[in-house]
């Protein structure tokens, strides 16, 4: 009768473990998908350049974007690197300047490591994220320029097949990109996780030429609930142009933000030999 009766028990107290992990799983996961790289092959190496501005008419920044520099030769690595700076009235509003580098799994367009330095007028702010198969970790630093202080912050956010900023830019870009194909992904470029959302919505003309039109939209999710919360800076679904032909590069974004309507416009591109 007892054997009988802790028998019992443990089967209760599994499936009770059972509807507790499946209650804790997040019902949006299942929106995540494609799960592997696309057909697409990963762009050559080549140097990106792009103005940014207000409303198309302020100008606001630059942008210096570079995949695969020769300077940075790492086994098994795809690197980006991207430095950025605020100018002009922008400038005078809020100066800023960064320094982003990514390096991605070749075979799956996965990060395992991000960079990032942000200095405004304030404070220069370090992060430093790793990537690993159940978490990410992030790591930021922070030094006052008034008092000279440093102070540190770190986060653990525990999921699998999270992205960074760049990985997920090359990770649709590799997707056929269909009239109406839907590309979903986790991305933690920092310390926030979001749940990035893209559309395909077909080639167009833009700029005067070939593009992709792509609608992108962001989701918080709380690090520790796994809730989904609005992303309240990005007023609506920015837009993404990207060259239709074999680079696939950036042309335009036009982004709605708490600031007003932010773009960032190719203005030069130049192929590493």
């Amino acid at each position: 009768m007892l054997q009988r009766s802790l028998h019992c028990f443990a089967r209760v107290g599994a499936i009770v473990a059972t509807c507790v992990c499946a209650a804790t799983e997040p019902t949006w996961q299942a929106q995540i998908g494609p799960t592997t790289r696309g057909p697409h092959p990963i762009p050559a190496p080549v140097v990106l350049d792009f103005d940014l501005s207000w409303n198309g008419a302020i100008d606001a920044g630059q942008v210096h974007l570079e995949f695969a520099p020769h300077t940075a030769k790492k086994s098994g690595a795809y690197v980006i690197h991207s430095i950025g700076t605020s100018q002009g009235l922008a400038a005078s509003l809020f100066p800023f300047r960064f320094d982003f580098w990514s390096e991605l799994h070749l075979d799956s367009l996965t990060p395992w490591y991000f960079r990032a330095v942000e200095t405004d007028a304030k404070e220069t702010v370090t992060t430093t994220t790793r990537y690993h198969a159940d978490r990410v970790e992030s790591d930021e630093s922070a030094q006052k320029f008034r008092t000279g202080k440093t102070t540190h912050k770190s986060v653990e956010f525990k999921f699998n097949a999270v992205h960074d900023i760049f990985s997920a830019m090359l990770f649709v870009r590799s997707q056929p990109l269909k009239t109406g194909e839907h590309i979903t992904l986790v991305v933690l470029p920092f310390d926030t996780p979001y749940l990035l959302h893209v559309q395909s919505n077909g080639s167009e003309i833009h700029g005067g030429h070939n593009a992709i039109n792509l609608s992108v939209s962001m989701q918080k999710i709380d690090r520790t609930t796994l809730e989904l919360l609005p992303y309240k800076k990005l007023k609506r679904s920015a837009t993404l142009w990207l060259s239709d032909d074999a680079d696939r590069i950036p042309i335009e974004i036009r982004a709605a933000v708490f600031i007003g309507d932010v773009r960032a416009t190719l203005t030069a591109s130049r192929k590493l030999k």
